[in-house]
């Protein structure tokens, strides 16, 4: 082939190839513009899956600050967390719940019932409010309101009830507060007021919390509470409130400090000076002019205004035209740090002893295994029938089954002595518990706060004979007939 020809053959292989180039940088521009059109019309769907990648990440972060690294993902783990998306919001009922599912609960705080008017669990509501601010700051008094008649009202059906918020505008008013020479005082109202009769432990454990929460801030408290059951609680917060070095004065009234004859007004100005001006370190009763100790304080009259009495023990104090405070029956200041021991055991039976009953109600008790506690009121000095053989047999089961029964006396006034009469003496091989001259309501109270402790049914029966906090006297208190009085403090 000539020069010519290889030059010709050249140039044709040259446009060929440039040709070839053309064609095939056309049929990737088609592609790609062929790809650019499924992108746009697959974008919505794209859009749909990052938007639940991106709601999976956020439920499974466990804290709402995150760094900007979650966000700055590759391909391949963005699929994945859409496809882990599909699978959270696909996952079928029964199913087990995800991790991120679980962690997000589990740093859910959940929300506290309220505590149901009547039902237990009312504790204070809110901080303490100043009802006199001219009144002393040298010393201060925390007023509990908890319920009762003294603050109830008409409600305009012919019955009394608590008002929320009513009690305390009316104690604003009282001229005596706005006085220098009175501490100063502040309110806290409880969350539901309750009535009396609707108190338990919890409650009892709740003024004790509350106590315990602003011991260190007033120099004395004021419990308002129902009669009916305040020696019960008196009691209760005697032996709850270990080391006890402050006033607490519990109190009442029979009639609503809203009539116009009332003893609410005097028994609570009463309460307040008493817990503010006075030297005590105990839980102490203020009815009608007197001062009583709360754990030998009972109920004597449901229409009297002298409701409360002390049977076995003299009052402390007298509020009259001078305040006498007898010095010698006041319990002594303790050595140890204030703590609170709460009451959580509530099993424990009262049983009054009458002539002629059936010995059967207590094979149920023996079968029972939540029993702890059993008080028994007898005649007298702590006699029973001798002619129950089966009673005595019954009891000493018991005994020996962990419960701890306690002999009290059906009598106002008086003593337990067992070992004065041959059935008391066959109570006491039983391992029956003479309260000697404990009200009931400390009995009771005392054996569920040795319960709660955690004691040994021995470690409790050694302890229910010994004066814990002045409930029962002993061979050795004695009282003369004239004794020194003092008066109150002076600011």
């Amino acid at each position: 082939m000539d020069s010519s020809s290889k030059a010709a053959a050249k140039a044709a292989s040259a446009g060929g190839a440039k040709t070839a180039a053309k064609a095939k940088a056309k049929a990737k521009a088609k592609e790609a513009n062929k790809a650019k059109a499924q992108k746009i019309r697959g974008a919505p769907e794209a859009a749909r899956k990052r938007k639940g990648a991106a709601a999976a990440e956020e439920a499974a972060r466990p804290s709402t600050s995150s760094s900007s690294s979650a966000f700055s993902s590759s391909t391949k783990s963005s699929a994945a967390a859409s496809g882990a998306a599909k699978k959270v919001l696909k996952r079928p009922a029964s199913a087990p719940p995800t991790a991120s599912k679980a962690t997000a609960t589990a740093i859910r705080k959940p929300k506290e019932p309220r505590p149901r008017s009547g039902s237990p669990g009312a504790r204070p509501e809110g901080s303490p409010e100043l009802l006199n601010p001219v009144g002393s700051k040298q010393r201060k008094v925390l007023i509990l309101y908890t319920g009762g008649t003294l603050g109830m009202q008409d409600l305009g059906n012919g019955s009394l009830g608590p008002i929320p918020g009513a009690l305390v505008k009316s104690l604003r008013l009282l001229d005596e507060l706005k006085q220098p020479r009175m501490p100063q005082c502040f309110f806290v109202e409880f969350d539901p007021i309750l009535d009396s009769a609707d108190m338990n432990p919890e409650d009892w454990t709740a003024i004790a919390r509350a106590v315990d929460k602003w011991y260190y801030e007033y120099d004395g408290f004021v419990v308002l509470h129902g009669t009916d059951t305040l020696a019960y609680t008196a009691s209760a917060l005697s032996f709850m409130l270990e080391n006890l070095a402050k006033p607490v004065i519990m109190t009442g009234a029979q009639l609503p400090i809203f009539e116009p004859i009332s003893d609410a007004r005097q028994n609570f100005l009463g309460a307040v000076v008493f817990a503010g001006l006075a030297d005590l370190s105990e839980v102490c009763v203020f009815f009608n002019g007197s001062l009583l100790r709360g754990n030998r304080s009972v109920k004597a009259s449901a229409c009297s205004l002298s409701a409360f009495t002390s049977p076995s023990y003299p009052p402390l104090a007298e509020l009259g035209a001078p305040i006498n405070i007898f010095r010698r029956r006041l319990r002594e200041p303790p050595r140890g740090r204030f703590r609170l021991q709460e009451i959580h055991c509530t099993d424990v039976l009262v049983v009054w002893v009458i002539p002629g009953f059936s010995d059967d109600f207590f094979v149920p008790l023996l079968n029972s295994r939540s029993l702890k506690g059993m008080v028994l009121l007898l005649y007298g000095c702590g006699n029973a029938p001798a002619r129950k053989e089966r009673f005595l047999w019954r009891l000493k089961q018991l005994v020996d089954s962990g419960v701890v029964v306690i002999a009290c006396s059906q009598c106002t006034h008086g003593s337990v002595v067992l070992e004065k009469y041959a059935v008391g003496k066959a109570f006491m091989d039983c391992g029956v518990v003479g309260a000697r001259d404990m009200t009931t309501e400390a009995a009771v109270t005392k054996l569920a706060y040795l319960l709660s402790k955690g004691l040994s049914p021995d470690q409790c029966r050694r302890s229910m004979g010994e004066d814990l906090r002045g409930e029962m006297s002993t061979e050795v208190t004695t009282f003369t007939i004239s004794e020194p009085v003092t008066g109150l403090a002076s600011l």
